[in-house]
C-alpha cells in the first residue's frame, strides 16, 4: 500500500526530467550506502585480523613465560632468574612497527614496560588514559575473566599525541602475571581513510557519467514527449492538420506517437461523421416540425369533432335541459301580460314574477355560455392548470346527461392538486368523452348501481397526476381490451369509434398516455396521466 501511495501521489508531480533526476540521485544514494555498509565491514575485518594477531603474539609471549617457568620447575634456575630472564628475554622482542610486551601482576605493579621502564615496580592500576579510561585496570579485569581484548589509547612511541589502541591481554597465574602486547590502530584509519577517498572519486565519476546519461534520456524522451503534447492540445482545439513528430521510433514515444496518429484520423472522421449527423438532424427536426404541426391540426381538429359528436349525442338532453327555463320564462312573462291586459296594479306580484322569469332566462344563459366554451375552436396552448377546476367544470355539463339517467358523478379529488401543463379544451374533451362512455356502459344498470366515481392521485415517481374515472357497468370484453384505442373500433351499436382513439392522441400530445383496467367490483375503470408543471 506504501509503494502505491507513492507512485500515485508523489511522483506525479514532478515531470519526467525531474523524475529521472530523482531516480539517479536514489541509485546514487543507494551506492553510497552499499559503500558505507562495505567500509564498514572492511574496519570491522581490519579490527578482527589485528585482533587475532596480538591474541597469537600475545600467546608467544606467554609461551616465552612457560618456557623460563618449566626450566624453573626443573630445577635447572631458581624462580627469581626465571622470571629475570623471561622480563628480559621479552623486553628485547619487537614486531611491525615497535610494537612491544608489556607484564603486570594481579596486585596492580609493572613488572614489563619497554617505553617507559620508570613505571616498572610501580602500581599502576590508576592509569587512565585521555578520555579517562582506567586502561590498567581493564586489562587486569581481563586477565582474571581468562583473557581478552582492550582498548585505550596510549602515547606512540617517537610522538606526544596518544593513538588508540588495542591489546590482547592473557594470565600466567604460577606468577600471578599478566601479559599483553597491542598494536595502535592508527593504521587501520589511515588504510580506510585512502579506500574513502577512492569510493568519493569513484561517486564522484559515477555522479558525472549519470548525470550525462540523464540529461541525454531526458532530452530523447521529454523534447520528443513536448512536441507531443503540444500535437494533442491543437489535436484538443479540432487543428487535425497539425503534425505528429516520432511515429517512426521504435520505442515507447513512437508508440504514443503513433496512438496520437490515429486519434487523429478518428478524430477527423469523427467531426465530418458530426457534420453529416448535424445535417441529418437538422433534416428530421424539420420533418419532425412539420409532423408535429400536422399532428396538431389533427388533434385540434378531431377534437372539434369529438365535440360535435357529444353535442348531437346530448342534443335531446341539452333540449330538455333548456326547454324548462324557456317555459319557466314565457309562463312568467305571459302572466305578468294578462294581469298587465286586466289592468292590474299589484306591482310587487309583477316584481316577483318578473325576479323569477330572469333567473330562468340567466339559467338558460349560463347553458348555453358552458355549450358555447365547450365548443369553442382556437390552437392548443399548453399552460399550468388546476385539473380539479377543469374536471368539475366538465362534469357539470356532463350531468345533463348523467340526470336524464339517474346517474351520479361523484368528484373525488384533493382541494391542493399541484397544476399540470395541458391545454385545457383538449384535456375536457377527454374528462368528457370518457365520462360519456362511463353513462353509455350505466344507462340499463340497476339505479342503486349507476354511479361514475373520478379520482385523482400522483404517481409513485412524482412526476405526474394519474385521474381514474371509474364505472359499475358491464365492463369490457378480455377480446376487445387490446382494440379500444384503435380508430373506428366500437362496442356500441350506435357508436363511431372515435372518442377514445381521439383521448389517446390528446394524451399522447400531452406527453401522458391511458389505459383500461377492469374494476374488481365490476365495470371499467379508464386511467390516464398528466405531466405536473413545476416537473418541465
Amino acid at each position: 500500500m506504501f509503494k502505491l501511495s507513492v507512485k500515485s501521489s508523489f511522483l506525479p508531480r514532478f515531470k519526467i526530467r525531474i523524475r529521472m533526476l530523482l531516480i539517479g540521485v536514489i541509485n546514487l544514494a543507494g551506492l553510497i550506502i552499499l559503500i558505507v555498509v562495505a567500509i564498514n565491514a572492511m574496519h570491522t575485518q581490519m579490527i578482527d585480523g589485528r585482533v587475532t594477531m596480538v591474541h597469537n603474539l600475545a600467546e608467544v609471549g606467554r609461551i616465552v613465560i612457560e618456557r623460563q617457568y618449566a626450566r624453573y620447575k626443573r630445577g635447572e634456575i631458581s624462580e627469581a632468574n626465571a622470571q629475570q630472564n623471561a622480563v628480559e628475554e621479552l623486553r628485547m622482542m619487537r614486531y611491525a612497527n615497535g610494537e612491544y610486551f608489556f607484564i603486570d601482576d594481579y596486585n596492580g605493579y609493572s613488572i614489563l614496560l619497554p617505553i617507559r621502564p620508570e613505571l616498572e615496580g610501580t602500581y599502576v592500576l590508576d592509569l587512565v588514559d585521555h578520555k579517562g579510561r582506567y586502561y590498567v585496570q581493564a586489562q587486569h579485569d581481563a586477565a582474571l575473566a581468562g583473557g581478552g581484548t582492550v582498548r585505550y589509547q596510549f602515547t606512540k612511541p617517537g610522538t606526544v599525541k596518544p593513538e588508540e589502541k588495542l591489546a590482547y591481554v592473557l594470565p600466567f597465574e604460577p606468577w600471578g602475571w599478566f601479559i599483553a602486547t597491542g598494536i595502535y590502530l592508527d593504521d587501520v584509519d589511515r588504510e580506510i581513510g585512502v579506500v574513502i577517498w577512492r569510493a568519493i572519486g569513484f561517486l564522484g565519476v559515477v555522479a558525472l557519467i549519470t548525470g550525462i546519461l540523464i540529461r541525454l534520456l531526458s532530452r530523447g524522451v521529454t523534447v520528443p514527449l513536448g512536441q507531443l503534447t503540444g500535437a494533442i492540445k491543437r489535436l484538443s482545439e479540432r487543428d487535425y492538420h497539425t503534425p505528429v513528430v516520432g511515429q517512426f521510433r521504435d520505442d515507447e514515444v513512437g508508440d504514443i506517437a503513433r496512438a496520437i496518429e490515429v486519434f487523429k484520423k478518428t478524430g477527423r472522421d469523427f467531426e465530418a461523421l458530426q457534420n453529416e449527423l448535424r445535417e441529418k438532424e437538422e433534416q428530421a427536426r424539420v420533418a419532425r416540425e412539420v409532423a408535429l404541426a400536422l399532428e396538431r391540426d389533427s388533434a385540434v381538429r378531431l377534437e372539434q369533432t369529438a365535440r360535435l359528436i357529444s353535442m348531437g349525442e346530448m342534443a335531446m338532453s341539452l333540449a330538455h335541459e333548456l326547454n324548462q327555463p324557456l317555459a319557466a320564462v314565457n309562463n312568467y312573462c305571459m302572466g305578468c301580460v294578462r294581469r298587465l291586459e286586466a289592468g292590474s296594479q299589484e306591482t310587487p306580484a309583477l316584481l316577483a314574477a318578473m325576479k323569477k322569469a330572469s333567473e330562468q332566462a340567466r339559467r338558460a344563459s349560463k347553458i348555453i355560455a358552458q355549450l358555447r366554451k365547450f365548443l369553442q375552436r382556437r390552437e392548443p396552448s399548453l399552460k399550468p392548470h388546476s385539473l380539479r377546476s377543469l374536471i368539475e367544470d366538465t362534469a357539470s355539463i356532463v350531468a345533463i346527461e348523467a340526470r336524464r339517467h339517474a346517474i351520479s358523478i361523484d368528484i373525488q379529488l384533493a382541494n391542493d392538486l399541484p397544476l399540470v401543463l395541458v391545454d385545457r379544451v383538449m384535456i375536457e374533451q377527454v374528462v368528457h368523452n370518457l365520462l360519456r362512455n362511463a353513462i353509455d356502459a350505466m344507462h340499463d344498470m340497476p339505479i342503486k348501481e349507476r354511479k361514475i366515481t373520478v379520482r385523482t392521485t400522483i404517481d409513485d415517481m412524482g412526476m405526474m397526476l394519474k385521474t381514474s374515472v371509474i364505472d359499475y357497468g358491464h365492463g369490457v370484453l378480455e377480446a376487445d381490451r387490446n382494440k379500444l384505442f384503435e380508430p373506428f373500433y366500437t362496442s356500441k351499436t350506435e357508436g363511431m369509434g372515435v372518442g377514445l382513439n381521439i383521448c389517446h392522441s390528446i394524451l399522447e400530445f400531452h406527453g401522458g398516455r391511458i389505459w383500461m383496467i377492469p374494476n374488481p367490483l365490476g365495470g371499467a375503470i379508464f386511467e390516464f396521466t398528466l405531466p405536473l408543471a413545476d416537473k418541465l
